[in-house]
């Protein structure tokens, strides 16, 4: 048979004053209010609040901010190592090179004077869009909203 511990709490559940919570959390009984009210904690018929509700209202989800802190580090890791893997690219660094590679390239068809006006043409036409493929695969790339799936000068010419 088993010996009862010596102890102070009842075997009831322990409901609480905010006054007595309040000097025993350390803290005023306004600063307590405010916090179950924060929380819509309701206290039951005699005016009591249960631990629980004293807790949540003090110290919040501490264990789901825990988590989205451990999500945000991990996120932070993944990024990191795909840079170190150099699976990700500076989009700004290739744009500005896809830009010297363009003009080289725009400077030597337009002096080419064997190459038909039309050829011409389309190869300038070609070199135009790079900008719009890498920023097409830029989009598709990130897991950040940017509205309706669209680029946003498609939105500024629907407007």
């Amino acid at each position: 048979m088993s010996r009862p511990s010596k102890t102070n709490v009842p075997e009831a559940a322990l409901r609480w004053s905010i006054q007595r919570a309040g000097i025993e959390f350390g803290l005023t009984s306004q600063t307590l209010r405010k916090s179950l009210a924060k929380t819509s904690a309701t206290p039951d018929t005699d005016g009591l609040f249960s631990t629980r509700q004293i807790i949540a209202a003090i110290y919040g989800a501490l264990h789901q901010e825990k988590l989205a802190t451990q999500k945000q580090l991990t996120r932070k890791y993944e990024i990191a190592n795909a840079i170190a893997e150099a699976s990700v690219l500076d989009r700004v660094e290739l744009t500005r090179v896809f830009a010297v590679i363009a003009d080289a390239i725009s400077n030597r068809v337009m002096t080419c004077n064997e190459l038909p006006r039309s050829a011409r043409e389309d190869i300038l036409r070609d070199l135009a869009t790079w900008p719009l493929v890498l920023e097409d695969v830029a989009h598709a790339q990130t897991r950040l909203p940017r509205g309706n799936g669209k680029r946003q000068e498609d939105d500024k010419s629907e407007s």
